[in-house]
């Protein structure tokens, strides 16, 4: 996993937009996430994925996918410097048909645990939508600062805790913990405090099977090394899932029909998000950046503000997987063809 560290309290205060007063977008609640995953030595059940960051930018998932992967995890910041290949690699990895999920560098120097995950959160957006696996903290040595960055066992618990709250007070779901054996031996004090609530995706190299950490009874994921996989230049994080398939879409809750896409524009309040795509069915706003799922695109509806694109008002709507209907031109969906459509997307029945 690839390390960029922002330094100084100014650094660090701009990155996270500390002061700014920006509300944290309310996030959907599923219900529990985790179901017993038997480990890999039990059954020999496994899944290949990989871990992305920034130092993997332009990547082939096509290619990914048919080296047979099935998820991957991908950094949304290193330290608290976004990722600028995130929402690119997240989206790519999903349409290639793969799972996929967020990590974020854990910096107890720099804030508490509860400010780094509100943070984190406000940036990937997390959605149960059937291809996102949970938020994932990774608990690892910073090679620019000292041995265990320089803070004690107890620093380093606190901030995990916090940091897992906030996670499952705002999604619903019990962060994965990325670490390897030593580190949490010698850095986090052994501690048993997350074996019963928080996946465990162990770091352990050039073994045949992993050592479990911290009372951990087995792994949900492994990262077993780095190698090459078609569709990404050079080496790359390699892991399994400690499971079946089947096992690991149940670990990605919420449903799986329709296709996610990013909101790439909004008005002053937010993308519209209405109950039906006419005038007065507004029901919520969502922000710049929210990931939404797409079941299918219709022409029909009224143009509700006026606006026009290509010359003549704008009219195509997408139906979103929970029944509502946004304007396809707020998402990253492909460019609208001349009759109206974007193509890649299904018709809705009836237009």
């Amino acid at each position: 996993m690839a390390r960029k560290v922002v330094v100084g309290a100014a650094a660090v205060a701009a990155a996270l937009g500390l002061g700014s007063g920006a509300a944290s977008a309310a996030t959907p609640t599923p219900g529990p996430l985790r179901t017993p995953i038997a480990r890999a030595a039990a059954d020999g059940a496994t899944v290949p994925g990989l871990d992305v960051s920034s130092g993997q930018p332009n990547i082939n998932w096509s290619q990914v996918y048919g080296s047979g992967r099935r998820f991957a995890y991908v950094s949304a910041a290193d330290g608290t410097s976004k990722n600028p290949s995130y929402t690119a690699q997240t989206n790519g990895a999903k349409a290639a048909g793969l799972l996929a999920g967020a990590y974020f560098f854990a910096e107890p120097v720099f804030e508490t645990g509860t400010t780094h995950a509100d943070w984190f959160l406000d940036q990937i957006h997390y959605t149960p939508d059937g291809r996102t696996l949970p938020p994932a903290l990774d608990v690892e040595h910073n090679t620019n600062q000292p041995a265990c960055d320089g803070v004690g066992a107890g620093t380093w618990q606190a901030y995990i805790r916090d940091f897992t709250a906030e996670v499952k007070r705002r999604t619903g779901a019990d962060a994965v913990i990325y670490v390897s054996p030593a580190f949490w031996q010698d850095c986090v004090g052994g501690s048993t405090a997350f074996s019963r609530t928080n996946p465990l995706w162990v770091a352990h190299w050039g073994v045949n099977q992993p050592a479990m950490p911290g009372g951990w009874p087995y792994y949900t994921f492994w990262q077993t090394g780095m190698g090459s996989v078609p569709g990404v230049s050079g080496s790359v994080d390699i892991d399994v899932f400690g499971g079946s398939m089947d096992q690991l879409r149940k670990f990605a809750p919420g449903k799986a029909d329709g296709l996610p896409y990013q909101v790439t524009g909004v008005d002053a309040q937010g993308l519209a998000v209405q109950s039906q795509p006419h005038v007065g069915h507004v029901v919520r706003y969502v922000s710049e950046g929210t990931t939404l799922s797409v079941s299918c695109q219709t022409v029909h509806g009224d143009q509700v503000d006026g606006r026009v694109k290509n010359g003549r008002p704008f009219t195509t709507w997408d139906r979103l997987t929970d029944g509502t209907f946004v304007y396809d031109w707020y998402m990253n969906t492909p460019v609208v063809d001349a009759d109206g459509y974007s193509p890649g997307i299904p018709h809705c029945a009836g237009g």
